[in-house]
């Protein structure tokens, strides 16, 4: 019974963040104890990712100041750069045994890591004590809108207009998404938190009561894989596609004029070719949309995969004026 008893105390122990200890501050913590403190967080929440290698897909850029921005892109060119946390401290960073850069937190301000992903980049920030701030704002990158979406994550789309048979669509090619926002204190136990999004700006907001410090908070920026698009009918185009108006060809038409917007001809091939399959189930979800109360409008989620000659769409439903 001894032996087993101290065998749970050591797994016990074992589990506990290296540097959640009461002796330790956040001034005599050192790099690789806060970067160790964001990975075991990480694992607490569920949401390990795999780390970046040379041959991932996607290519982050991480400055000594982080000031200006992370840069995020894909082997094709297209990407973003990702704001640090405004109002928090991010000049000098150490890059850690794990890849991760550590920006040490200065005049009462939590450390900030960010680590390179293979899909994207981990920006965390860790709060030591309850003076310091627990909401943390993120510009949007140029040219970017984002829409929180109901399991909490976020989509980063690019606004385009495309025109088809003398229709302008609304159209919203798909540049990445932020994961869920998730938070974990000293003991590993969830800390309750999420977006807020506002004039171009995402907030994650932290309820640290309770909390045992420190306490780690985490948004993840990712690149969308394949090249998306989502087409936006209006109420009055939704009107004449639960109609019948359009048919199969006049939603072809747009189709592949936001296939070409985002991968030229080959995208309006096989974004095209995708819609005039599924012109019927379109047609339905828009009569669906039409019937709703209040009103609603058709839309599609469109996926360009190269090298893939047949693209299914997803059709749904959102709130219009």
């Amino acid at each position: 019974m001894s032996a087993m008893a101290l065998s749970a105390l050591g797994m016990a122990s074992f589990t506990v963040p290296a540097v959640a200890d009461d002796a330790t501050s956040q001034d005599s913590t050192t790099v690789e104890q806060v970067s160790a403190l964001v990975s075991d967080a990480a694992t607490s929440a569920g949401v390990p990712a795999t780390d970046f290698t040379a041959d991932s897909p996607v290519s982050v850029t991480v400055p000594k100041d982080a000031s200006d921005g992370i840069g995020v892109h894909g082997t094709d060119g297209s990407g973003f750069t990702v704001s640090a946390p405004v109002g928090v401290s991010v000049d000098g960073g150490v890059v850690a045994g794990d890849g991760s850069t550590v920006y040490a937190g200065a005049e009462g301000h939590p450390d900030v890591t960010v680590t390179p992903l293979e899909s994207g980049v981990r920006i965390s920030t860790v709060l030591w004590d309850d003076s310091q701030s627990t909401s943390f704002g993120y510009p949007l990158p140029e040219g970017i809108d984002g829409q929180i979406q109901p399991d909490g994550s976020v989509i980063l789309t690019r606004a385009l207009e495309v025109e088809a048979d003398g229709v302008t669509s609304e159209v919203d090619a798909i540049v990445g998404q932020i994961e869920p926002a998730w938070a974990v204190d000293a003991n590993g136990n969830a800390v309750p938190t999420n977006y807020a999004l506002a004039d171009g700006v995402l907030t994650q907001e932290v309820d640290t009561t309770d909390a045992a410090f420190p306490v780690v908070a985490d948004p993840t920026w990712g690149l969308t894989g394949p090249l998306q698009v989502r087409v936006r009918w209006n109420r009055a185009e939704t009107a004449t596609i639960a109609n019948g108006g359009w048919g199969a060809t006049g939603l072809t038409a747009v189709c592949a004029a936001a296939g070409a917007a985002i991968a030229g001809p080959p995208g309006a091939a096989v974004l095209g070719a995708g819609c005039l399959a599924t012109g019927g189930p379109a047609i339905y979800t828009a009569g669906v949309a039409q019937n709703s109360n209040p009103k609603r409008c058709l839309e599609g989620f469109l996926t360009y995969i190269p090298g893939v000659s047949v693209v299914v769409p997803w059709y749904g439903t959102y709130a219009c004026k």
